[in-house]
């Protein structure tokens, strides 16, 4: 299977994703069947000659904050002053690849995306459900595309006796939207180690050429919703979503660590960046850096080796003509840490490849 996969990718083509969900994401051996769900026809054709040594870890992306947010205030309250484009357009002509969804729940509504009930509630996506066929749009358009990276915050703790449904719900939303072969699991990268913690420190994440044009979630949630998600504070077997944690966590995969250094812990990086987890920052919050046109946020977030780095402000909004974008990224750049010297923008995303180019 990985030779055929070669010779094609070679020639420039690029296998079907009925075929790849014949075989498996992971491309290690064909399914009896294909997976439940719609199969993504083939879209645009690539190639990437350094997938089988590049991995996650080596790349540096941006993303967005509060993804589906619409300004319901007109600028006069500076802290939500900022709307973002939809979310196909984000990724296609933004380059973003990482968006975070809030999520509130409620039993008859269920899994709704905005940010403060009955306050700040303006969204360009009501529904989960919505917001993902958003993305699922743009990977089946362009599935040369790096990972997506998918940030669910929960915006509140269900009652004890309602949690395993509320994760029942989302993980069956996502089931919905993309085909199991499409969803990068926390199973699929612990793969036969001990534990995640254990995978990720003796290997590193998957290579780009098994990851491509795939998507990943995690939860970004502490307290009783993240000991119950992971069994008990031990591992995410079984899980679709990986979840915020430390480097000394079995299930130690994805670190939000909102404040790059100085202001946040230098320490906090490094050790997670050691432990080969994804980290995902901030450079920019509450409109303050856009106010005042001030970068050095921003700068100190690439410097720090996050891997995924979110703004509210991917592009100008006027009156603001602050932006933050990741230079030389195509839209991602090898991160400046971890990434290998063989590494180049281009041989982590080439638009070429990916992107409709307006």
């Amino acid at each position: 299977m990985r030779s055929l996969v070669r010779l094609l990718s070679r020639r420039g083509l690029q296998l079907s994703w009925s075929l790849f969900a014949l075989c498996g994401a992971s491309l290690l051996g064909c399914a009896s069947t294909p997976p439940e769900g719609p199969l993504a026809p083939m879209g645009k054709p690539y190639q990437y000659p350094r997938d089988d040594v590049l991995r996650l870890q080596h790349i540096q992306a941006r993303g967005t904050h509060n993804s589906y947010h619409v300004d319901s205030y007109n600028k006069r309250f500076a802290p939500w002053a900022y709307t973002h484009r939809p979310i196909y357009e984000q990724l296609d002509r933004l380059g973003i690849r990482q968006i975070e969804l809030d999520v509130n729940y409620d039993l008859d509504t269920g899994l709704e995306v905005f940010h403060v009930a009955g306050v700040d509630e303006g969204t360009v996506c009501r529904q989960l459900a919505d917001c993902l066929a958003e993305v699922r749009r743009f990977s089946d358009a362009y599935p040369g595309h790096l990972p997506i990276y998918i940030q669910i915050e929960p915006k509140a703790d269900p009652p004890a006796e309602q949690i395993e449904r509320f994760f029942e719900q989302v993980e069956a939303t996502i089931r919905a939207a993309f085909p199991a072969p499409r969803v990068i699991t926390p199973d699929e990268v612990r793969g036969d180690a001990p534990t995640l913690r254990e995978a990720l420190q003796a290997r590193g994440w998957p290579t780009l050429g098994r990851l491509r044009g795939r998507v990943f979630f995690a939860f970004d949630t502490s307290g009783a919703l993240r000991t119950a998600y992971t069994h008990g504070k031990a591992d995410l077997a079984g899980r679709l979503l990986f979840v915020d944690s430390a480097p000394t966590d079995p299930f130690a995969a994805v670190a939000v660590l909102n404040s790059p250094p100085p202001s946040g812990s230098m320490d906090e990086f490094e050790r997670a960046l050691a432990a080969n987890l994804l980290i995902r920052t901030r450079a920019d919050s509450d409109t303050d850096e856009a106010q005042s046109n001030d970068r050095r946020r921003g700068l100190a977030a690439l410097a720090s080796g996050a891997h995924f780095i979110s703004t509210d402000f991917p592009e100008p909004d006027p009156p603001h003509s602050y932006s933050f974008s990741v230079p030389d990224g195509t839209p991602a750049r090898c991160n400046p840490i971890t990434a290998p010297k063989a590494c180049t923008s281009l041989a982590l995303e080439d638009p070429a490849f990916v992107g409709s180019g307006l």
